[in-house]
């Protein structure tokens, strides 16, 4: 049978990567800047993305409109989305994807250790030299500061940031292959939503005759975009002129004898993102979340606990944090077993090379994409043995890592949550299944700095690939160039977050810039590692078997789900247990999956669709807000003005 013709993607032109690229360069500068000395909004710390629509906003509002009035050669659409692509990619990187977190934790042990924690003995002895800088100057440089005008060690944070590099790119290869194996299956046979893709492809569209896109040109959309664009500036004004009243939309309910709290806190971006998503998925994602909700507090009421909180788990009790992963456990392998005959054609044509088995569309050619995860895997795993991981540690904390970013891309992408994470950190996870005592004490400091991109996993390349890739099928983009403009967005974000998260350091001392990177990531990994030494365990048994009991009701929900048709609630909600994220988002899922509900029922599908402008202007409104004030502070002086993000407080009364 002849292969069907590919289509020509005109998009990954020489200037959109050139544009691209410097798109990217300016998140990896800017969002530290933002997040560390400004203490404003994080635009790269979740799924959203803020920053890359954030900068694509003026592009195709004004400067792309601007050039076709004058006769100029305007970016067309794939060019466009082409830079978004590379943009999106490039903000799971510089702050909680990776950089921010790691460079605070190379020096962290060594700055805060004191006699009373012990980590000089407990901890430092196990950090292999080549992964931290070399000397206690560069350390102490970076958390308080050099003296005015003196420049960077490079030669000391040079060599330790290039391995740390390595091995991210490593893990961001692999995590690529996957993608490039499961797209097909994701995309074209179960048809995620990817809720995440729609404004960009509505920023994006184009109309003949007309400069403007019609997304610009909809009333309904600068409605929505001005709500939270009107209630984020007059909270900013109130920080700027105090008697300009702000508005206070944050809400918080005490149940079950005051154990637990219903945080009720509209987030504009979530529900105009949320507005995107079936009913059954919508009432999926929030009905868990409450229920989660609800079975923590009863646990707290009741004293009842198979355990601590876990690190990154929170709120939730370790039983739903774990009932929670086997869930995502179960998403992801039976995710495998309904796509096994896809996996199947695409291992026949890595190794077999059927010419029947079209490949030309993607990223990379199947059999690149079987071969560099297998060649990947092992490079990650050889780096994490010469690190100091023992083999099983090092094979059950890298398998469950891919676990993880498996299911939460494939969670975001049907989900569209603006943020999420892993209900159990990867690391966490390794400890528990394993025990600390078989970990051992490098095993344990070498997991403890892995956090950096294994354990607040709220945003990762891998998920936002997932939405670039969807972008490229639906304005027909070359996969392979897409490829390599994917790669160079990767370098220059490693590049220059790295550069500028040091510079900034040592210009202002990281103990002066915003708390969690510098202070209370470093001391909560710390107290972690040395609290499984100082008090060794055995495999914990009853967080896993919640982890079974997790699994075996998602595949019972997902039975009924598939079973009865209509049914109203969909499983994948049971992943996501209630961490920070979830206990912040799941009120302004349900605000929306409500508002759809009452939509479709009194006005049906042509007043939803009507409707949609206006919800995706409140996304972006949000985000355009956001941004606009990171500008404004930048020029004032002023700092604290956060809108978005988990980190930020756009309701709170001043």
């Amino acid at each position: 049978m002849a292969q069907a013709p590919v289509k020509s993607g005109h998009g990954v032109s020489r200037r959109a990567v050139i544009l691209g690229l410097l798109g990217s360069f300016i998140i990896a500068a800017g969002e530290p800047f933002g997040v560390l000395v400004l203490r404003g909004s994080p635009m790269g710390a979740d799924f959203s993305t803020g920053a890359a629509i954030f900068l694509f906003l003026p592009l195709t509002l004004m400067l792309n409109p601007l050039v076709r009035l004058l006769g100029g050669p305007a970016l067309r659409r794939g060019e466009l989305v082409t830079i978004y692509i590379m943009m999106i990619v490039a903000a799971a990187i510089p702050s909680w994807g990776f950089t921010l977190n790691l460079i605070p934790l190379l020096g962290g042990f060594f700055y805060y250790a004191t006699p009373e924690n012990e980590w000089a003995q407990l901890i430092q002895p196990h950090i292999p030299p080549w992964l931290v800088p070399d000397g206690r100057d560069a350390v102490w440089k970076l958390f308080e500061g050099g003296t005015r005008g003196e420049p960077v060690s490079w030669g000391a944070w040079g060599p330790p940031l290039l391995i740390w590099s390595l091995f991210a790119i490593t893990i961001y290869f692999i995590t690529l292959c996957l993608l490039v194996i499961l797209r097909k299956q994701w995309i074209e046979r179960e048809k995620l939503l990817f809720p995440m893709a729609v404004l960009p492809l509505e920023m994006s569209a184009e109309e003949p005759g007309r400069k403007l896109p019609p997304f610009f040109r909809n009333y309904l959309m600068w409605i929505g975009f001005m709500i939270p664009f009107l209630i984020n500036g007059l909270e900013a004004l109130h920080k700027y002129y105090h008697f300009i009243p702000s508005i206070s939309l944050d809400a918080s309910i005490p149940i079950l004898q005051n154990s637990i709290h219903l945080r009720c806190s509209p987030r504009f971006e979530v529900i105009g993102l949320s507005y995107l998503l079936s009913l059954d998925v919508g009432f999926g994602v929030w009905f868990f979340a409450f229920l989660a909700l609800l079975q923590t507090g009863l646990e707290r009421m009741l004293g009842w606990s198979i355990g601590p909180v876990q690190p990154f788990s929170d709120p939730a009790s370790p039983s739903v944090a774990h009932m929670a992963q086997g869930a995502l456990l179960f998403l992801v392998f039976a995710g495998f077993w309904h796509g096994r005959r896809h996996l199947r054609d695409v291992l026949r044509k890595a190794f077999v090379g059927d010419p029947d088995i079209d490949d030309r569309n993607e990223l990379l050619s199947y059999r690149t994409a079987v071969f560099g995860t297998l060649l990947g895997s092992l490079l990650a795993l050889g780096w994490l043995l010469a690190a100091g991981l023992n083999l099983l540690t090092a094979a059950v904390f890298l398998a469950m890592s891919m676990v993880i970013f498996i299911g939460l891309t494939r969670i975001i992408a049907q989900t569209g949550l603006a943020s999420y994470r892993a209900t159990v950190a990867a690391p966490v996870f390794t400890v528990n299944a394993l025990g600390s005592s078989l970990v051992g004490a490098p095993g344990l400091t070498i997991l403890g700095l892995n956090f950096a991109w294994a354990a607040d996993v709220r945003t990762f390349v891998m998920a936002s690939a997932a939405t670039g890739v969807k972008l490229a099928q639906e304005t027909a983009l070359e996969g392979r160039r897409l490829f390599w403009a994917v790669a160079g967005a990767i370098l220059v974000t490693l590049v220059g977050s790295a550069w500028a998260i040091v510079e900034l350091s040592y210009q202002y001392g990281g103990i002066n810039l915003v708390g969690w990177q510098f202070s209370g990531l470093p001391t909560f990994t710390g107290n972690w590692i040395t609290h499984n030494l100082n008090n060794p365990q055995p495999t914990q048994s009853w967080h896993m078997a919640f982890t079974l009991l997790g699994a075996g009701l998602m595949g019972i929900m997902s039975y009924v789900k598939n079973r009865f048709a209509g049914f109203p609630i969909h499983p994948i909600g049971m992943t996501l247990g209630m961490t920070a994220p979830m206990y912040h988002l799941w009120f302004s899922v349900f605000i929306a999956w409500l508002l759809k509900a009452a939509i479709l029922k009194y006005g049906g599908a042509r007043v939803y669709t009507q409707l949609r402008p206006f919800f995706l202007g409140m996304a972006l409104g949000g985000f355009g807000s956001a941004g606009f004030w990171l500008i404004a502070d930048y020029f004032t002086g002023m700092t604290g003005n956060s809108f978005t993000g988990m980190t930020g407080n756009s309701f709170t009364v001043s």
